[in-house]
């Protein structure tokens, strides 16, 4: 008796089989992670993870967010008003990026006052920006220091200016009180500030967003999302193959509908 030898058929099913198998548990995983990160960015907002700083270190060092070293206290109390180069914050909130080095930030009545070497910019106690002066409206170029006695006054490469009481002009003149020059606090407290900044560089959204394209994982990231979509198509198309080879023939399953009919009358 000679024995039957499979059909290239039943060969092509028994190896689909397991790699179907295979491939279906690896991608599962993947698009369970997929799902999972793009559930919590569509929720983002609701869940604050847009405005969530991440302080872990060890993330900020992958991301190659690195804690300011020019740190600089102008008021403790009642708020902290803090300066790293060209930012200012207020508290843990930026309210200015500067157009260079900011020199020196102080509240002066109802607002707050920053200046860099070209510009001076009034904000309110909250933070938002009001009015941007520079060359162009009038202020005094070469800025060097920021002082306050009942007025404002600006120290620059060419002398003192003062303010009117709007901050609108700026008259060059000799005072005739001491003028309070504002100056950096020193304070332990500038390391912790430093690390608050580093992390305002980078939010868990950020983080999801990056995962969930690949783009967290380097040059390849995106490769290996590209593999996970094509082991979907390859899953659908070795599972659609299979079912269609265990499919029974459409006519065969009619005549033994149409015989179990008859076998009733």
């Amino acid at each position: 008796m000679t024995r039957k030898h499979p059909s290239l058929k039943v060969k092509l099913l028994r190896q689909l089989r397991p790699w179907h198998r295979r491939i279906g548990i690896v991608s599962t995983l993947l698009v369970v992670f997929i799902a999972i990160t793009g559930i919590l960015i569509n929720h983002s907002n609701h869940l604050s993870l847009d405005t969530a700083q991440v302080k872990q270190g060890w993330l900020l060092d992958y991301y190659g967010i690195k804690a300011p070293t020019d740190v600089v206290l102008y008021q403790a109390s009642p708020q902290q008003l803090i300066s790293s180069e060209a930012q200012l914050w207020l508290e843990d909130k930026l309210i200015l990026e500067a157009s260079g080095q900011i020199l020196g930030a102080a509240v002066h009545g109802e607002m707050i006052v920053a200046i860099d070497r070209s510009h001076l910019y009034l904000l309110s106690p909250q933070g938002e920006l009001f009015e941007t002066q520079s060359l162009a409206t009038g202020l005094p170029k070469n800025i060097e220091a920021l002082g306050q006695s009942e007025e404002l006054w600006l120290k620059t490469a060419t002398g003192l200016y003062m303010a009117d009481t709007d901050l609108i002009e700026w008259t060059q003149a000799q005072p005739f009180a001491a003028i309070d020059w504002v100056k950096p606090i020193d304070s332990p407290e500038t390391v912790e500030f430093a690390q608050q900044i580093r992390s305002s560089h980078l939010s868990w959204e950020r983080v999801l967003l990056d995962l969930h394209s690949g783009r967290f994982f380097g040059t390849l990231g995106p490769w290996i999302m590209d593999l996970v979509a094509l082991s979907m198509l390859i899953m659908a198309f070795t599972g659609f193959y299979i079912w269609l080879q265990h499919k029974p023939p459409r006519k065969k399953v009619l005549k033994k509908a149409l015989g179990k009919a008859g076998s009733r009358f």
